[in-house]
């Protein structure tokens, strides 16, 4: 492993090696003085589709959004970084973590909605939100409630998103 450090920030990094499908993207998130969160962003030929219909600010609002998926059930969750831990995330919360106005990710939400990328649903009284398994997946296995709340895509999709 080879160090370096950015001479602008002061930020040391370290070059690794990462094996992966050629059909896969891979991002890894290192907060600090965390342990350290991997988001696997899932492969399916519907997904990649799709992926590649999203516009930039989409994109990134998913990559930026994904890390505070719970394991197992990709509920958006705080971390108490951002949010309460255990605690849905608010659209509004999701605009700061973004970076963006609640205007844009109220948009961008209700596409992701439109796109069965993600889903509202129930939490102990709470509306939340919860991330498709087929686009993205925190956990190396889904959980069965995650699986019933998307099972309609995840049917016509023909693809287990428990499976790499």
């Amino acid at each position: 492993m080879r160090q370096f450090i950015d001479q602008t920030t002061g930020e040391i990094y370290y070059t690794e090696e990462v094996l992966r499908r050629s059909d896969e993207i891979v991002k890894v998130f290192r907060p600090v003085g965390r342990s350290s969160k991997f988001v696997k962003i899932k492969a399916s030929q519907k997904a990649k589709r799709r992926l590649r219909k999203l516009s930039l600010a989409e994109a990134g609002f998913l990559l930026k959004i994904a890390p505070y998926a719970s394991e197992g059930t990709n509920l958006l969750q705080g971390d108490n970084e951002r949010g309460k831990k255990g605690t849905p995330l608010t659209v509004k919360d999701l605009a700061r973590i973004a970076d963006c106005s609640y205007q844009t990710a109220r948009k961008i939400v209700k596409t992701f909605i439109e796109l069965h990328i993600m889903r509202r649903t129930d939490l102990e009284g709470r509306s939340a939100l919860a991330i498709n398994p087929l686009y993205s997946l925190n956990g190396k296995t889904a959980e069965a409630w995650l699986l019933h709340l998307f099972s309609q895509e995840i049917t016509e999709a023909g693809e287990d998103p428990n499976l790499d």
